[in-house]
């Protein structure tokens, strides 16, 4: 096995050659989570060899790209996602991938998909479309952009450009984390309103005739808009809208005195009336600390809740697993004190795809050498040798690898896997490369570490899109620790480059790694404290992978992985088949349920 390991990575190193010639803990952060809430226009296969990097066969595209459509939809329909985020333009999470990936997918489908965002920067590739609209008093424009069949619209007002565009370097809801800004009731309510109005204002706009999808808090009036103002006044009457939910632990909380903001009939506000034990909204007035853990009181506080009455609101409401949807369903702390509420509407999950045009390691302009599923073994050694050097590692082909790509915080897992470290590298020979910025504390201890262990483990406390997927090309397994993981991208991300995913069974993971066979589990971690039984799961889990990196059956799961299709077209056949089933649909052959049923999540597909 080592001296086919070594071969390997000496043939892959030839081909190189050859190329480059050519809180307190989790309780607080928890409650955190749960407080928060232009110019002009212009007109208008398979590789034969380990390419050098940048170099890619003429035309090449994603897998199952321009291959006809499976089930194509009964008729096309009129979709208008509304979303706080869309990449590439803007991105903190899963929801702004989620939003450049599905629409294109749908479009592709033979649908007519529009999305609409805020415009927070001057994009450069948005034009001004002239359009001024009045929303509570604001005049609002739109940008729009068309790209990959969709328009991608993006409302324009000071609020949201003034706030976060480049010189700022403010985030999308607040300055820094756990202060957004006192206004995000008042911005967003105006960018729902907004939303609907694009749909009929604009040129592109599909008119009144449509299926909105709300997304996720920000998002979340756009139904109860419909049902509460529009239909009542006999506009958009045939519309429908489904919501989203990304992450149940932002649910859009604010104040009860607050209500005069939302511009609402009376009626509406009994949809948003909630209460929680936490005597704190966290924003730039009153800011979170990152070790903060509110007080047992006891006592209640009112409040409003927008992702309680978009639930109440829509005609559907889905998410981004089924495991995540029947977590959200199967107590109120997993819900998010919104159990109830999803067990009366019902919730259904729908596995994330991934963009497979960055995330692709057969084009990706990151490596020295590109791969593919027939390359995956050469092309991966090249890419950790790459990896080793890049980190000041001890260049070794047969020492496993670890990484991590994340958030450091503790709904990652971050604390327990810095305390499951020492413990790991006693254990076994291995690396550890940890690339993520987050919470001082833990930048801090991963610093550390790193010069605690010279030589096995890595940290590195900044943000870096090429060692992102440096580490996915060149890591042996990849580590999701998290304590919650509605889907997660990371894992999928791994897999395609054919890295071993090691994850909590949490969530979207339970859905998309399988154990054994495409990756290995950790089990359950605590939802709240830092507990000596996950950090001796973590180091198990670490541990029997590295003994599995010594024998044959590692490169079948490799294999495995990287020859999973991941990529959108199998969840959005799933997503039609949803929107079709809310609108009513009822075709013959097949019906939406039966197109729905013949998509399977990937531990089922392999």
């Amino acid at each position: 096995m080592m001296a086919a390991r070594a071969g390997r990575a000496g043939a892959a190193r030839a081909g190189a050659a050859a190329g480059a010639a050519a809180a307190a803990g989790a309780r607080g952060a928890a409650a955190a989570a749960r407080a928060a809430g232009g110019a002009a226009a212009p007109a208008g296969a398979r590789l034969p060899e380990l390419p050098a990097r940048g170099r890619k066969e003429e035309g090449a595209a994603p897998r199952g790209a321009g291959l006809p459509v499976d089930s194509p939809p009964e008729a096309p329909m009129n979709l208008v996602f509304v979303a706080a985020e869309v990449a590439p333009w803007s991105k903190t999470g899963g929801l702004g991938d989620v939003m450049g990936g599905l629409p294109v997918e749908l479009a592709a489908r033979g649908h007519k998909v529009m999305t609409v965002a805020p415009r927070y920067d001057q994009y450069e590739d948005a034009w001004d479309t002239s359009v001024v609209i009045d929303v509570m008093g604001e005049p609002v424009r739109f940008f729009h952009s068309l790209k990959d069949g969709v328009d991608r619209v993006f409302v324009d007002h000071p609020w949201f450009l003034a706030k976060v565009w480049g010189k700022t370097a403010s985030k999308l809801y607040g300055k820094k984390a756990g202060a957004d800004y006192a206004d995000n009731q008042k911005r967003f309510r105006l960018f729902c309103e907004a939303a609907i109005e694009a749909a009929r204002a604009l040129p592109c706009g599909p008119g009144e005739e449509c299926t909105f999808v709300a997304n996720d808090w920000h998002s979340a009036l756009v139904p109860v808009l419909l049902k509460d103002v529009y239909q009542p006044a006999g506009e958009f009457a045939a519309a429908k809208c489904a919501l989203c939910v990304h992450n149940i632990a932002f649910q859009g909380r604010f104040w009860r005195e607050q209500a005069a903001e939302l511009a609402l009939p009376e009626a509406s506000l009994q949809r948003f009336l909630f209460a929680d034990g936490y005597p704190k909204i966290f924003s730039e007035l009153e800011p979170a600390e990152e070790t903060y853990a509110p007080p047992p009181t006891g006592a209640q506080f009112e409040k409003l809740n927008w992702l309680q009455a978009g639930f109440q609101a829509c005609d559907k409401v889905l998410t981004v697993s089924p495991n995540y949807a029947r977590e959200v369903t199967a107590d109120n702390e997993k819900g998010v004190e919104l159990q109830q509420t999803l067990e009366r509407v019902g919730i259904e999950g729908i596995v994330n795809g991934m963009d497979e045009t960055d995330w692709n390691p057969a084009t990706d302009k990151y490596l020295e050498v590109n791969f593919d599923k027939d390359s995956v073994h050469a092309g991966k050694a090249a890419a950790k040798e790459a990896l080793q050097a890049e980190c000041g590692l001890p260049v070794d082909p047969d020492v496993p690898v670890f990484g991590f790509i994340g958030r450091l915080e503790e709904q990652k897992g971050v604390d327990i896997l810095m305390e499951a470290l020492p413990g790991l590298v006693e254990a076994a020979e291995c690396q550890v490369v940890i690339l993520g910025t987050g919470k001082k504390a833990m930048e801090t201890q991963l610093k550390a570490l790193s010069a605690k262990f010279p030589g096995r483990v890595k940290g590195i406390a900044k943000f870096s899109t090429p060692l992102a997927h440096t580490i996915n090309a060149g890591a042996d397994f990849l580590l999701v620790p998290s304590r919650f993981e509605p889907c997660g991208l990371i894992q999928l991300h791994a897999m395609q480059y054919g890295t071993v995913p090691i994850v909590a069974t949490t969530g979207g993971l339970v859905d998309t790694v399988k154990e054994g066979v495409t990756g290995f589990h950790m089990g359950r971690m605590d939802p709240d404290d830092l507990v000596p039984a996950d950090v001796a799961a973590v180091t198990a889990a670490c541990v029997s992978a590295a003994a599995a990196f010594e024998t044959e059956a590692f490169d079948g799961m490799v294999e495995r992985c990287i020859a999973q299709d991941l990529s959108w077209s199998k969840p959005a056949k799933k997503w039609e088949a949803a929107l079709e089933e809310m609108m009513g649909a009822r075709a013959v052959n097949p019906t939406p349920t039966q197109k729905k049923e013949s998509v399977v999540t990937p531990v089922a597909a392999v």
